[in-house]
């Protein structure tokens, strides 16, 4: 019998993740992953409760231990997505306490890597995807925003690293944009926040705009079709790249530079 294509997803509560989830299930995909709190796990009622565990990106232990019943389960990912995101502290860095600010880059970050290493052993044969999302002021200065900005610019350089050491990974990261998330939420009931950030989001939420969640898990799909040597090591918009065409694939096969951290070919036909 021929196994199916295991997807874990890291964050799996996130409304990304969840929708992703939803969508690997609807394709005939296993879906496994992590949750932090307990409170949308009723919204994953079509995975099986053995297949989530909880992980805390604050907490070393909890990230390895469900990594480890993952392979105990005896399963082995095809595609490992990592989905949290915390927008804090949303000051600017000398009106914030570093303590903080360094735990954020851990969050955004550092721990998102530590979950894919200690993944890592449990992969499937064959061409495996790790899929990163990447945030704002990757090509501007976005003020109160560093620790989130550096951990997703890490990122994206962390995606090209782990392209040049690893011939069978298409590790790669998306630019969601915009998209209608819990997180600006976050954004709204924190005091911290500065009033011009807080008129933004209000404004966004406000209005009828933002990325689809099926855009985001289509051009995911998409990338991972493609394959590492259109997509691996490079980080796309999934609002302005044109995804999904073939003239783009050809593109990225040709141009070992493009959408990387240096975006060579950034003026390449946007979406």
């Amino acid at each position: 019998m021929v196994s199916k294509p295991t997807v874990f997803i890291s964050s799996i509560t996130s409304d990304i993740g969840l929708h992703c989830a939803r969508r690997y299930a609807s394709d005939g995909w296993d879906v496994y992953g992590t949750f932090r709190s307990t409170k949308l796990l009723d919204r994953l009622d079509f995975v099986p409760r053995e297949r989530l565990w909880f992980a805390d990106l604050n907490n070393i232990a909890s990230i390895n231990e469900s990594s480890l019943s993952f392979g105990r389960s005896g399963a082995r990912w095809t595609t490992f997505m990592s989905c949290a995101a915390q927008p804090g502290p949303l000051t600017s860095f000398f009106g914030t306490d570093f303590q903080d600010w360094s735990q954020s880059i851990h969050v955004n970050a550092i721990e998102q890597l530590r979950a894919l290493h200690s993944l890592h052993p449990f992969r499937a044969e064959g061409e495996i995807h790790a899929v990163f999302f990447a945030g704002p002021a990757t090509n501007n200065a976005v003020r109160n925003f560093s620790a989130l900005a550096l951990s997703k610019i890490m990122l994206i350089k962390m995606c090209e690293l782990l392209d040049a050491e690893n011939p069978d990974l298409n590790a790669f990261i998306v630019g969601p944009g915009w998209t209608r998330t819990k997180t600006h939420q976050d954004i709204l009931n924190d005091p911290a926040v500065s009033e011009e950030k807080r008129a933004d989001t209000l404004r966004f939420l406000e209005s009828n705009a933002g990325t689809s969640l099926d855009d985001i898990y289509d051009s995911i799909v998409w990338l991972c079709g493609e394959g590492r040597t259109a997509a691996g090591g490079r980080n796309f918009s999934v609002v302005h790249d044109c995804w999904g065409s073939s003239d783009l694939a050809r593109e990225l096969r040709q141009a070992p530079d493009m959408y990387k951290l240096r975006r060579s070919g950034n003026g390449w036909r946007e979406r």
